[in-house]
């Protein structure tokens, strides 16, 4: 029996509709964080603000919603599996550290943000004199099971992007890992920046080729101004003035 014309089509399951929604206003939430408002966020999932409040409870219930699923996917550690193995291995020691520090640098930014946006809802709520409800604890016990399985992918990718060279290191491979890992962390762990962070091109030059010139075989790096790192402080702690029709 051929379907009717202009049936219906099934409603979507709770779960589904909460992900579609939380897929929506990911990058929204990701700008203004907890400043965005229900109608703005109603509008990014292409919904009523009704049918919002039905799947999430209120605004601040959905803000977290997808803050969680902005650091799962910041921290994922299949992400970053795929994205190390997909650096060409026959490229110059130098572009492949490069492109290692830009992603290092892009997810760092992405935890960073999203951690922001969830200690703005913290505040924003008064949790802060609360007993943390258990399906919190949970959360921050998956999380922190999640960056060890990240912080062992990007150990191993590292150790792959490296080893076509391993024989050009003056250190064991450990060791430029580690070094490679600082280098990525300092841009955003600094508590007083003294100066704008390098661009990735001229931290990878360093690393391949150190801070002083070998006398034996010189090598002038490119001069390359520091970077603005302004862009990326964390989006979601961005001050914003309320709009007029917040409820």
């Amino acid at each position: 029996m051929s379907p009717v014309s202009g049936a219906r089509a099934a409603p979507m399951a709770p779960d589904d509709r909460r992900s579609a929604i939380i897929d929506a206003v990911l990058p929204l939430v990701g700008e203004f964080g907890v400043d965005v408002t229900s109608r703005e966020l109603a509008d990014a999932a292409g919904i009523a603000e009704g049918t919002l409040f039905r799947a999430f409870g209120d605004k601040l219930t959905l803000i977290g919603a997808v803050a969680v699923e902005g650091l799962h996917r910041a921290s994922g550690p299949v992400e970053t599996r795929a994205e190390l193995a997909a650096i060409d291995r026959e490229a110059p020691l130098e572009e492949r550290l490069e492109r290692v520090i830009e992603l290092g640098r892009r997810r760092m930014s992405d935890v960073m943000r999203w951690m922001g946006v969830l200690r703005a809802l913290h505040h924003r709520t008064g949790a802060r004199d609360q007993v943390e409800p258990t399906h919190v604890q949970d959360f921050r016990t998956q999380l922190a099971q999640q960056r060890e399985q990240q912080r062992e992918a990007t150990v191993a990718g590292l150790i792959g992007v490296l080893q076509p060279d391993e024989h050009r290191l003056r250190v064991p491979i450990e060791v430029a890992v580690a070094l490679v890992e600082a280098s990525i962390a300092g841009t955003h762990a600094r508590v007083d920046q003294l100066l704008p962070a390098p661009s990735p091109r001229v931290v990878a030059d360093a690393l391949v080729h150190g801070i002083a010139e070998d006398q034996g075989n010189k090598h002038v790096p490119e001069a390359t101004a520091p970077e603005n790192t302004a862009s990326e402080i964390p989006r979601g702690a961005r001050p914003r003035p309320p709009h007029p029709q917040e409820p």
